[in-house]
């Protein structure tokens, strides 16, 4: 019984034989590997668990402020692979499976499994257990996302971690970040590394993005760690996909962290799985998918405003108080019709003193409401990842709500009870709506009926 073994270069050269003392080894990782299989199966049963990063925000060695989305799986496929020199030509595959899901919105659990890491020469399977969080998001509001991740990597039996800071500006978004990774193979307890990068939007659905990384105390073969690539967002899927070159391995902080000699190609396929898709597929109440109108949201815009109606019924009050049917109820008014001019000219100067003392404190009371009106209030929500986000909203009345899109997916912002649609909303597209009645109000998406979440008006 063997197993392979790799060179530097990222080619396998042989068998190393092995032992009893290797088949306990084996054990060891069986029983790792049966953990983990029971982790993926607490994943898929979470109820509501995470918010996403498309690819075309966050370069190929650089995740750790990349978190989920809520009630979402995750399963990215990470497939880099190298090729020998002359006369071989071999070519060694590297593929790194991510499998994860969120918490509060805010953090990522999961793991990635690589099955040919070359960390550890006797055993290339490398599993690396890790949470992600991220307390502040800048598409929250903030200047600046903030996330840091903390893992367990079982192939060299330590604990690594990394904090990143990125902000967007326009179509680029830079990262900077630190690193401390574990080092317990080469003897040392840890090793201390830094890096950035970025991605620059050139369009709705493609990016170019690239990264460097380096530590503080590179080995014998060790390089920077570098990654470029095209990441390409599939129009009206939720997918993204990145084509790249990296001089770096797996798809972990071990392997993010160690360049090498060796260029490897590959690419990444993002695979979100919204649950509420599979165990709450429809959350339209009934309303029929049909009634994409953008019409309905012009209706349901309009149908609102005559609340503010109420506004302009002072100015008919102005009139009941002027007394000016006074001087027409008194006899001498239909006497003078013969002659209009002397009684008209004499008529007026009696009552229009009197309409103007009352009719001050009438527009004074009118101008308190125009007050009211005069602060709307904006609440701004977004669409991401095929999820309203935030899933519940409490409003004071009279609010407006954008729905700003994500997505590279079209979406509806439709009520339940049918008072208001948004009609298709394109890709980067917005809607707004403003509530003027208390209540609550559920909304879903009328392409994606799984979609949904709901806005308390107080």
């Amino acid at each position: 019984m063997g197993c392979r073994t790799e060179s530097p270069s990222g080619v396998f050269v042989g068998q190393i034989p092995t032992g009893p003392t290797t088949l306990v080894r084996l054990s060891t990782r069986s029983l790792f590997t049966s953990s983990a299989t029971a982790l993926l199966l607490a994943l898929l049963a979470a109820p509501r668990f995470a918010r996403a990063q498309s690819l075309l925000d966050r370069p190929d060695n650089i995740s750790t402020d990349w978190i989920g989305n809520s009630g979402t799986v995750y399963f990215n496929f990470v497939h880099r692979f190298s090729v020998s020199p002359p006369p071989e030509r071999k070519v060694t595959n590297f593929p790194t499976f991510l499998i994860a899901t969120g918490i509060a919105s805010q953090a990522l659990v999961g793991v990635n499994y690589a099955t040919n890491s070359a960390l550890e020469a006797r055993y290339p399977n490398e599993w690396e257990f890790f949470g992600r969080y991220a307390p502040i998001q800048q598409d929250a509001g903030a200047a600046f996302d903030l996330g840091g991740q903390l893992d367990y990597n079982l192939a060299v039996k330590g604990w690594d971690g990394e904090v990143s800071i990125a902000r967007r500006q326009g179509p680029v978004r830079l990262v900077a970040l630190t690193r401390v990774i574990a080092d317990t193979l080469n003897g040392s307890a840890s090793r201390l590394g830094f890096g950035g990068g970025g991605t620059i939007r050139l369009g709705r659905f493609l990016a170019l993005a690239g990264d460097a990384m380096t530590l503080t105390k590179r080995e014998a073969g060790e390089t920077i760690a570098w990654s470029a690539g095209i990441h390409v967002a599939l129009p009206n899927t939720p997918h993204t996909l990145s084509i790249h070159i990296s001089n770096a391995g797996t798809s972990t902080l071990q392997g993010f962290s160690r360049g090498g000699h060796t260029r490897r190609y590959g690419f990444e396929f993002t695979i979100p799985l919204p649950l509420a898709r599979f165990f709450n597929p429809d959350a339209s109440g009934g309303a029929p998918v049909a009634a994409l109108t953008p019409t309905d949201s012009i209706a349901a815009v309009a149908a609102p405003m005559p609340a503010s109606a109420p506004t302009a019924a002072p100015p008919p009050t102005v009139p009941d108080s002027a007394p000016t049917p006074v001087p027409a109820a008194v006899p001498a008014a239909p006497k003078p019709t013969t002659s209009p001019a002397a009684p008209t000219r004499s008529a007026p100067p009696t009552p229009t003193p009197k309409p103007a003392a009352p009719a001050a404190p009438r527009r004074a009371a009118a101008t308190p409401a125009r007050r009211t009106t005069a602060t709307p209030q904006v609440a701004n929500a977004r669409i991401k990842s095929q999820s309203f986000i935030p899933s519940r909203l409490e409003i004071p009345v009279g609010t407006t709500v954008q729905w700003k899109n994500l997505d590279a997916l079209m979406h509806t912002v439709s009520a339940v009870d049918k008072s208001f649609s948004s009609g298709v909303i394109s890709a980067d597209g917005s809607f707004s709506h403003t509530f003027t009645k208390p209540g609550v109000y559920q909304i879903f998406c009328m392409i994606h009926p799984f979609m949904k979440a709901t806005v308390v008006v107080k």
